[in-house]
């Protein structure tokens, strides 16, 4: 019997340490339980790790993300003020290498490279000023004077320019206006510096700048750079020099007339520049005066443009008009601008489909030719005459008539003749004449 005992304690031990690692396996309240919490703690505590790394790497995704706009916004923000900064100083920058500034003593340089110091027109701030000047033209607006520049350094060529003295009110002085005069007078000097400035920011090839602005009580000074070749008006008669634009020479200059090639240059250059005026630039500038005489030839017989955008701000810029209220030159002005006295850009159309006609006929308006004739019919309807009838060959300068060249002059009077037509309408734009005039000269150059 005591044998049977001890095999019932051995065997019953195994049986309990089994129902305790249940019991304590399935979170029961064993023996084990209670006698050792570090160690339930142990075995429980490790459970709720693995759904941490998940929160982890969210919350830096997030982190990332915010992050990443804080960056975006800030460094656009930061790009878009450094860019305006930089503008503003580029823009500052190049207003003082081109000289776009105004002196204490209300000078304004526009072209340093010929004006270096506003010292240099220091003369025309005295009454007398101009008095040791030879004048070298006259127009509606004033004389024209040629000045040379201080020479800065040993051995340098001489500099001139040409000054363009603009009245303010036909030679009364401000102490002679009425009130309603004196600020018709402010009104109108507040546009022409307006103008001014405008047109002094303007560059371009076949425009003549406007190099310094000069305001004195009683007058305007303009100047510009001396073009020694003068105008297209003179170089056409063969003698160069001065027109009555003033900025060109009262003797010297071009050669003895213009060949064909330099004529259709010419032609090009100045539909170039109309172009510009009418179509590039903002706001549009229309000229109102042009003509051979208004038109410059440097070194190089290349066209200068002068006098853009200083005419429909002068309201006594008045050369060579017959009729009052009327700005322009006999000849040169559209049909139309007689009767409504409102000048557009296809008024300039007209202008210069005139120059078109005496570049390749050499007669101008004015010539004696056309007052020799039974009927007054002028140039451009004699023009029209003689193309409808073909007898292209009665057109033609005998100066540059040849048979190489009769295929593109003949072009060029149709194409005048398409920008004198009486209805404004029917007359091409700038960009259109410029662009057949183009392909002419490209021909030209291909034969």
């Amino acid at each position: 019997m005591g044998t049977r005992r001890v095999r019932h304690r051995h065997t019953a031990t195994p049986h309990r340490y089994v129902l305790a690692e249940k019991s304590n396996a399935t979170g029961g309240g064993g023996a084990k339980n209670r006698s050792s919490p570090a160690a339930s703690n142990n075995a429980t505590s490790p459970a709720p790790a693995p759904p941490a790394e998940p929160s982890k790497r969210h919350r830096s995704h997030r982190h990332r993300v915010r992050n990443w706009i804080i960056g975006f916004v800030v460094g656009s923000l930061a790009g878009v003020i450094s860019g305006l900064v930089l503008s503003v100083l580029f823009r500052l920058f190049l207003n003082y290498v081109r000289g776009r500034y105004r002196t204490r003593s209300g000078v304004t340089i526009f072209t340093p490279k010929l004006i270096r110091r506003a010292e240099h027109l220091a003369f025309l701030e005295k009454d007398d000023g101009l008095a040791s000047l030879a004048v070298i033209g006259r127009g509606g607006c004033g004389e024209v004077y040629k000045a040379q520049l201080p020479v800065e350094r040993e051995g340098e060529e001489p500099r001139f320019i040409a000054i363009k003295k603009i009245k303010k009110h036909g030679g009364d002085t401000p102490n002679n206006l009425s009130d309603e005069e004196s600020r018709q007078l402010d009104k109108w000097s507040r546009q022409i510096q307006s103008e001014i400035r405008t047109v002094g920011h303007i560059r371009h090839r076949n425009l003549l700048p406007l190099a310094a602005h000069v305001p004195r009580p009683d007058c305007h000074y303009l100047v510009y750079e001396y073009m020694k070749n003068g105008s297209l008006h003179h170089a056409l008669q063969g003698g160069g020099g001065g027109g009555d634009d003033g900025t060109s020479s009262s003797s010297g200059g071009a050669a003895a007339g213009l060949s064909w090639p330099a004529r259709l240059r010419v032609a090009v250059g100045v539909a170039e520049g109309l172009e510009y005026l009418h179509v590039s630039h903002r706001p549009q500038i229309i000229h109102r005066d042009l003509k051979p005489a208004n038109i410059l030839l440097d070194d190089d017989l290349e066209p200068r443009i002068a006098d853009f955008g200083l005419a429909k701000a002068m309201p006594d810029a008045h050369t060579h008009v017959t009729a009052s209220n009327l700005a322009g030159t006999w000849g040169y002005i559209a049909p139309e601008y007689h009767q409504t006295l409102k000048f557009t850009a296809k008024c300039d159309v007209y202008s210069f489909g005139v120059i078109l006609a005496v570049l390749a006929t050499g007669k101008e308006p004015s010539d004696d030719f056309f007052k020799q004739m039974d009927e007054v019919v002028g140039l451009v309807k004699w023009l029209r005459r003689v193309m409808l009838a073909g007898s292209h060959a009665k057109a033609i300068d005998p100066a540059i008539a040849g048979a190489e060249n009769e295929e593109q002059i003949v072009l060029v009077l149709r194409i005048a003749v398409f920008c004198t037509a009486d209805d404004p309408k029917e007359r091409p734009s700038a960009n259109e004449v410029r662009c057949m005039l183009s392909q002419i000269r490209i021909h030209q150059e291909l034969v």
